[in-house]
């Protein structure tokens, strides 16, 4: 298990757990962002999981993404980011992600995509190594 996406469905009171591994998560229909950041000297491209492929899925409704990762830090961002379509890379440049390198998955925002994306609260939530998403209701 790489990734765990959670909430509440909006449509009952019961949650909704799914639990992805590498290839599941590989499986879903890719997209990318090259983009320049804080962390890179060039602009890469990072590839793989949008995260409005994950919360953004008919009948799930919601004020905010929790993230967790693996230090049990959560980190809450809001749902509207989903405009911007960050992606969770699992590749950069072509190369597979690696704990070393920050991921997999790594929470990216297209900084160039709006001027609001420069402001350094979009850099704190380029938020790798993520373990779960959560979907918290007002």
């Amino acid at each position: 298990m790489l990734l765990i996406i959670s909430g509440s469905t909006g449509q009952t009171a019961m949650g909704y757990e799914a639990r992805l591994d590498r290839n599941m998560l590989e499986s879903l229909r890719p997209a990318s962002v090259e983009t320049f950041s804080f962390v890179w000297a060039k602009k890469p491209l990072c590839e793989d999981i949008p995260r409005r492929i994950v919360p953004g899925r008919e009948g799930r409704k919601g004020t905010s993404i929790v993230v967790t990762v693996p230090n049990r830090c959560k980190i809450t961002t809001p749902l509207g980011d989903l405009k911007y379509e960050p992606v969770s890379a699992m590749r950069v440049d072509g190369q597979v992600l690696t704990l070393r390198d920050k991921g997999p998955p790594w929470v990216v925002y297209p900084g160039e995509a709006a001027p609001a994306l420069q402001a350094p609260i979009y850099e704190a939530r380029w938020i790798w190594q993520l373990i779960r998403l959560q979907v918290e209701q007002p």
